[in-house]
């Protein structure tokens, strides 16, 4: 096969760098350690004689820390080796993507005696979304109904231009303010990380131990309009300081100034670099491998403006000054910019939106010089604005509203969307995490409704010539013959039911300390039971079945999903499931964590059907009361026993991740009840976790951001996924304040694009709507089966 040839050749082209004078001279590693990583490399990353060219390349830096810049092009190096060495047919199917080329370049700077995490400055994180979240399928978005939901309330109905006029405000205020932000963010994690790394061993850490969960159930998201202090970035610094201070009040003079140290310093050494780091005052530049982030002056920003198809671009800076524009310019403006009738035809950027990035430059250079222009000059907008409101938004998944609406080129941090009656946030990953992005649509939500009820008391907006002018693109993104995007479905329930799983998690407490589970931890859980369980509905089968017969393209795309779906190809998904790591290290921002639910080691489907068997013949039973309740008890108190080892697991996995270490992680502490299969796992645990690693093997993403704050108007919530085509489908949750948890899927099964390009898009997915409400109805019946297992005591037959 072309694949192991070109391994076998990579391998024994690093082997004879790899064992020279030079790289033996500067490795810590023995020669069977180096040899391991040379087979491990040479089957991940079959690049020719590129790996060794590089090592060698390392091996004559002087010193352990490569200048940070040769990261970039190096693994740029190791992606052309990759594409020439294998054919596309065999880079497709086995080649893994950034993730792969990363992890491989680490293990060329262990082999070079050099330490990887200075080749990234930023995170390794950072440097991996730069690469393999940069298509249209890598934003994520997330809606609040807010806006609306308010103006409604107090029977406001706002001029077009005013509507518009409040989020634009909202916009330009939030990129002057935005490293006020930042500083913010950054701030509230470290300050209350170093205090409760200074209170360790000492009789002060229980108080330390959970500051930053405690402010987060008391972080302001909006700045009260009786406020003195003059926006909300400074009104929440006053706040976290007034936290922080009565915190810290009974703590001892000696720890709070080794705090105050502490703090100091990580605040000269690390603020400045986040802020560079996380700004949205930048644009992506697509290469042939990775995006590169160009930071946009604050003076020569701009703010895009969606309206009738048509861009427009306004100003972020007053005329000739760095400060915020006055609203009645802006006003006067829009106001404007409404009622003039463009002759030019608008034009749809949306195929540019979705085409594959790497090939997005050869294709602009084809377009006319003043189209070229017009794209140029949309780049310095960070933040889109579009105001044709979608209807009926409401009825359709969020995934869908994106979808359809123009959204720029995709090289922009955000794009907010007026759906009607809710906004939504399309977000790149390479700029927002899923937590973060959520935070701030809040945020400005609350800045646009202020703005709006201040626009309202003004008389009705009068247009203020000239006009801003629309964009001018005078060409046809189907003249570009735009590679087609790989299709996707998507389905959205909010058919769980979380006060059951909120009073089976109580129960579990009362029942044992060591059966501590979070929601997520059951939802994903349950996530690989349903992979395996997982029945079609019937009329669902029927149709697939029907169409099947035949020899066109749909009957191929029928039968591709009956595969898909078929009980022989069930199997135990690798669920990549991203953990905040920002509390730690806010540069670091998440720590993906590959997490296979070991269903099969702890026989955790068996017990579940035992103990269910058990119960009920227990239950219906009254001649041989005594025996059925005692197999039911031995059954319960092992199933209950190995649920309790599977909660330490996953605690136990969090942690690791959550501290960015990996194999280094002592031996997990092992629980002497539980049984022998299990305390292997948990001795196993350290040795799994490997950011890229993880990322290499996960099939599935998996992404909770959690339950909102109590005033938060967040209503949905839909994750990225990376460019890796392994990666198939992408679950996103979000629990409302009201208590409501909405879970959405995107499919990016292989059937899915057979069936999009076979005129059968519905049915692709009505698929994964099925597929997703048998996880939210299978789900409360396994959350209902558990309470009736651990509530079952022998008082309790009725």
């Amino acid at each position: 096969m072309r694949y192991n040839e070109a391994s076998i050749k990579t391998a024994s082209q690093l082997r004879s760098i790899a064992h020279s004078r030079l790289i033996r001279d500067i490795s810590t590693l023995s020669l069977p350690e180096i040899d391991g990583i040379v087979d491990l490399v040479a089957r991940i990353i079959p690049a020719g004689n590129v790996p060794g060219v590089i090592l060698n390349g390392l091996a004559r830096v002087r010193g352990s820390s490569p200048p940070p810049e040769s990261a970039r092009r190096d693994i740029n190096l190791i992606f052309k080796g990759v594409k020439q060495t294998l054919d596309q047919a065999v880079y497709g199917a086995f080649f893994a993507g950034p993730a792969a080329v990363i992890w491989g370049y680490q293990n060329l700077l262990k082999l070079a005696g050099k330490d990887p995490a200075d080749a990234f400055p930023n995170g390794v994180w950072q440097f991996y979304v730069e690469y393999a979240l940069r298509e249209d399928s890598a934003r994520h978005a997330n809606e609040t109904r807010g806006f609306d939901a308010l103006l409604a309330q107090h029977h406001i109905q706002l001029h077009p231009a005013d509507r518009c006029a409040a989020w634009a405000m909202t916009a330009i205020h939030t990129l002057h303010r935005y490293n006020a932000l930042l500083k913010n963010e950054w701030r509230e994690r470290v300050y209350t990380y170093l205090l409760r790394q200074t209170a360790q061993d000492t009789p002060y850490a229980p108080q330390c131990a959970a500051l930053y969960r405690q402010w987060e159930r008391q972080r302001p998201y909006s700045r009260p309009a009786d406020a003195e202090l003059p926006d909300y970035a400074t009104w929440r610094r006053v706040q976290f300081d007034r936290f922080l201070e009565e915190a810290m009040a009974k703590l001892p003079d000696s720890l709070r100034r080794r705090w105050l140290k502490a703090a100091q310093q990580a605040k000269a050494e690390a603020l400045p670099a986040y802020q560079r780091q996380m700004s949205i005052l930048a644009r992506l530049a697509p290469g042939p491998y990775g995006e590169t982030i160009t930071p946009i002056p604050l003076t020569q920003a701009q703010i895009g403006i969606i309206y009738q198809g048509r861009y427009y671009l306004l100003p972020v800076c007053a005329p000739g000054a760095s400060q915020l524009p006055d609203v009645a310019a802006v006003r006067a403006q829009l106001a404007a910019l409404m009622q003039r009738q463009p002759k030019t035809p608008a034009v749809s950027l949306i195929p540019l939106a979705e085409a594959p990035r790497a090939q997005l430059p050869a294709q602009l250079e084809k377009l006319p010089p003043a189209s070229q222009q017009a794209l140029n000059a949309l780049q310095n907008a960070p933040i889109l604005i579009n105001c044709d409101a979608l209807s009926p938004s409401s009825s359709l998944p969020l995934a869908q509203i994106r979808q359809r609406a123009e959204r720029g080129v995709g090289s922009h941090p955000l794009t907010i969307l007026d759906a009607g009656q809710t906004f939504v946030f399309d977000q790149s990953h390479i700029f927002f995490d899923g937590i973060g992005g959520a935070a701030l649509a809040e945020i400005m939500t609350n800045q646009a409704l202020a703005w709006a009820l201040y626009l309202n008391t003004l008389p009705p907006p009068q247009a203020t010539p000239p006009a801003p002018m629309p964009l001018t693109f005078n060409f046809r993104p189907a003249q570009l013959k735009l590679p087609r995007r790989r299709a996707e479905a998507v389905a959205e329930s909010d058919a769980v039911d979380l006060k059951t799983l909120q009073s089976l998690r109580k129960l579990f407490k009362r029942r044992n300390d060591l059966l501590q589970f979070t929601v997520n931890d059951l939802l994903v859980l349950y996530r690989a039971i349903h992979a395996l369980s997982y029945r079609p509905a019937e009329d669902l089968m029927a149709e697939l079945k029907n169409l099947a017969q035949g020899k066109d393209r749909r009957s191929a795309a029928a039968s591709a999903a009956l595969k898909v779906i078929s009980p022989q190809n069930r199997r135990n998904p690798a669920i990549l499931i991203p953990v905040d790591a920002s509390q730690r290290s806010p540069r670091d921002r998440l720590y993906p964590m590959n997490f296979e639910v070991p269903l099969e080691e702890l026989d955790l489907l068996s017990l579940h059907q035992q103990a269910i068997r058990f119960l009920n013949a227990y239950q219906l039973g009254s001649a041989d009361y005594t025996r059925l309740y005692t197999q039911f008890d031995q059954i319960q108190r092992r199933y209950l026993a190995t649920l309790a080892g599977f909660g330490a697991v996953m605690s136990r996995a969090k942690e690791i991740a959550i501290a960015g270490e990996a194999a280094s992680v002592g031996t997990v502490k092992l629980l002497a009840h539980l049984p022998p299969a299990l305390q292997r796992l948990l001795d196993s645990v350290p040795g799994q976790f490997d950011l890229l690693n993880d990322l290499i093997k996960g099939r599935e993403i998996f992404s909770n951001i959690g339950q909102v704050a109590s005033t938060s108007t967040l209503t949905r919530f839909i994750t990225a996924k990376d460019d890796n085509e392994k990666k198939v489908l992408a679950w996103g949750v979000l629990t409302d304040a009201q208590g409501v948890m909405r879970i959405s899927l995107r499919d990016f099964r292989p059937h899915v694009t057979m069936l999009v390009q076979s005129g059968y898009g519905e049915l692709a997915s009505r698929i994964t709507q099925d597929y997703l409400n048998a996880y939210a109805l299978g789900f409360n019946k396994y959350i209902r089966d558990l309470q009736r297992i651990t509530l079952t005591d022998r008082h309790s037959n009725g």
